[in-house]
């Protein structure tokens, strides 16, 4: 195996225990229910305890992976994301697991960032959205491994075992990583604080257009996430099992496609694939709306996925690129802080337009609003590049 091959494979191996680790806990709510006595407030703060560190802590990570490197960053975090799946394994109390899943959230934090800009570094000329792609499909398959995964391992084992495995898998990666990736070469990164490199990176249209497309995304995927499956279950009586796996479908287009929207982005340009994702997002949304029956969601959860992927596909590494080579890690540490934003908003405002409205209506006011942020982008970039030319 070539130097780069084994740099890429430990990278998107770590971006796919983190998304495994984010569905992993789901399936085994009730139990966790069981086993402490929580009731369903305490058992959301101990799904919330995985987002709220990786809130928190990806700028201060993004810049540490700057100034000290991807590789020591990268097994580090995977320490950590190892240490709290063992501390869940571990834990017989609601407090201590909602501790060990903060642990996890932090070492998921500083793993993901290493290792994505680790890809990016690694990257032949020309194919970053191609490899950024790649690792973004990883997250899709961990997406669907993660539910799988604790369901299946907790019901045939124990409890604990899903944990235990992703500890396992963890920490052995975490060797590989000392072992196998070159030392970090010196970084010179500038003494700028965080959020005026931020402000510089959002004045050029290619940084205003991928932070709206990540954060607008992880916004409608909440809103999604919340009245799909209620909608589902009210609309056709659709059980939690029938539900996981239209959405597993959805996650199936979304894994699929990314490379092949990362390389659409290398050989077009990148608005090509943001400007087709925003547009399928938005029709997918409607057709949740409009198609009757599984047969019919299922087609618009596909095309979700679709949209959904080619968005990212294109603004990652939009993203990327709108920072220095010298702050690639603030870069994916500020995507991460736009994607928990939106995705914390989402929900919540899907479960309060659903208290006033019916399902139909949301998805359409949804759809609505993508095609107005799409065409409000669109419009202010156009004026703004006419105004430099004048």
């Amino acid at each position: 195996m070539s130097r780069r091959r084994a740099i890429v494979a430990i990278a998107i191996g770590a971006v796919m225990i983190d998304a495994t680790l984010l569905g992993l806990i789901a399936p085994l709510l009730p139990t966790i229910e069981e086993r402490t006595g929580a009731g369903p407030d305490a058992l959301g703060v101990t799904l919330a305890a995985y987002a709220v560190p990786i809130a928190v802590l990806s700028l201060p990570l993004g810049r540490i992976a700057d100034r000290l490197g991807r590789r020591l960053l990268l097994a580090v975090g995977l320490m950590v994301v190892g240490a709290g799946s063992g501390l869940i394994a571990a834990s017989d109390s609601l407090a201590l697991l909602v501790a060990a899943r903060a642990v996890q959230g932090v070492g998921s934090a500083a793993s993901w960032i290493a290792a994505l800009a680790l890809v990016s570094d690694t990257a032949p000329p020309g194919k970053r959205g191609e490899a950024l792609g790649v690792a973004i499909g990883a997250t899709g398959v961990g997406s669907i491994a993660g539910p799988a995964l604790g369901g299946v391992a907790a019901d045939v084992v124990s409890f604990e075992a899903p944990f235990l495995i992703c500890c396992g898998a963890a920490v052995g990666l975490s060797v590989a990583a000392l072992v196998l990736l070159p030392r970090d070469p010196k970084r010179s990164s500038t003494a700028l604080p965080a959020l005026a490199l931020i402000r510089h990176a959002l004045r050029a249209s290619i940084g205003r257009w991928a932070s709206a497309i990540i954060l607008v995304s992880a916004l409608v995927l909440g809103v999604v996430e919340v009245v799909a499956p209620l909608d589902l279950d009210d609309r056709l009586g659709l059980s939690s099992a029938a539900i996981g796996l239209l959405f597993a479908g959805s996650i199936a287009v979304d894994a699929g496609i990314a490379p092949l929207g990362g390389r659409w982005g290398d050989r077009r340009g990148r608005l090509v694939p943001a400007r087709a994702g925003l547009a399928i997002t938005a029709l997918s949304v409607l057709l949740l709306a409009a198609l009757p029956g599984v047969a019919g969601t299922a087609i618009a959860l596909g095309a979700y996925g679709a949209g959904f992927s080619l968005c990212f596909a294109a603004a990652v590494p939009m993203l990327d690129e709108s920072f220095d080579e010298a702050e690639r890690g603030l870069a994916y540490g500020f995507q991460n802080v736009l994607y928990a934003g939106g995705y914390a908003l989402g929900p919540i405002l899907g479960g309060l337009l659903l208290d006033v409205a019916s399902a139909k209506v949301v998805y359409v006011g949804t759809a609505a609003a993508v095609a107005g942020a799409t065409i409000a982008l669109l419009v202010g970039d156009r004026s703004k590049t006419a105004t430099e030319r004048m």
